[in-house]
């Protein structure tokens, strides 16, 4: 028997002020929180997080030594007593109805489906810089994505009974996308709920573009260095991934998540760098001779 209605999982490292803000907005819930437990699963911080008895919550810490958001949600699973599980992160700012709305959502579309809600990316002043423009307009597509059995676990919900069933997140690899992967396979519904909300802060610098770039791109190699025919089809995509900035310069000029015009076009400068850098990683792995690239020594609270 579940104790509680619902469990969020919050993977965290070294980002207390954000933890904090993330937890606030949780107090804010238009819903009797008593029936929801959050835990908290700190990523072997330098400095455990503290004051969490100060929320009005029912909070639970535990702390996962293996690097990664993998590792850490999964040791937050294995402590939930709910029969939904809510994952976010723990820069996101919650939307006052985020428990409401989701929980309306997985109790209409039962146990066997997955929740992908929306991520509204903002940036730290009223206009954004060149950066937090391009991470505004090509962060991940809850909704697109949601329609091909895809969400990322800044806002993914499901229920216990699913995730015993689909198993735990893997590390070293984009472990949201590999979940996604399984759990459609054996037959999940997905759904993309526009009104279960959170607020994710844009990066701001390339520093932090470089990081999560890193990061991705030695988790994308580590799933296709196992395929066949590598040899010919990592480099193809490091070529395709370098030229895709010709036609997603059109998305980012048409896109309404920026109303202005020059912000849109400050995303476009962006978005040739990045491919650019992303496809160079890209290739260094390859000419590496590798067989696995660690994503982690390149993980940062920001990326």
């Amino acid at each position: 028997m579940n104790d509680y209605e619902l469990s969020i999982i919050i993977p965290h490292f070294n980002d207390p002020v954000g933890l904090s803000a993330c937890l606030a907005s949780l107090q804010e819930q238009h819903f009797d929180m008593q029936k929801v437990e959050v835990i908290v699963c700190d990523n072997n911080s330098d400095f455990a997080p503290t004051g969490l008895e100060e929320f009005d919550l029912n909070i639970k810490l535990v702390v996962e030594t293996k690097r990664g958001a993998g590792p850490a949600r999964n040791a937050g699973v294995a402590e939930a007593r709910g029969e939904y599980l809510a994952f976010t992160d723990c820069d996101c700012l919650i939307d006052p109805d985020f428990v409401k709305n989701g929980l309306t959502h997985m109790r209409r579309n039962g146990e066997r489906s997955v929740l992908a809600g929306k991520i509204v990316y903002y940036p730290k002043n009223p206009h954004p810089n060149y950066v937090e423009a391009f991470d505004i307009i090509f962060a991940m597509d809850q909704e697109g994505h949601a329609l091909k059995g895809d969400a990322a676990t800044g806002n993914l919900w499901t229920s216990r009974s699913l995730f015993t069933e689909v198993g735990p997140f893997v590390a070293d690899v984009a472990e949201d996308t590999d979940w996604c992967r399984r759990a459609f396979t054996a037959g999940a519904a997905f759904q993309f709920g526009a009104d279960c909300i959170v607020r994710h802060p844009a990066r701001a610098t390339l520093e932090e573009l470089r990081a999560k770039w890193r990061r991705q791109s030695a988790m994308t190699f580590n799933v296709h260095r196992k395929q066949s025919l590598f040899s010919i089809r990592w480099p193809l995509l490091c070529a395709a991934t370098a030229l895709s900035a010709i036609p997603h310069s059109l998305k980012a000029v048409r896109s309404d998540k920026l109303p202005r015009l020059s912000d849109r076009l400050k995303s476009v400068l962006i978005l040739f760098w990045c491919r650019a850098f992303r496809a160079k990683i890209m290739t260094g792995f390859y000419l590496s001779g590798q067989d696995r690239i660690d994503p982690n020594k390149y993980w940062t609270n920001a990326s």
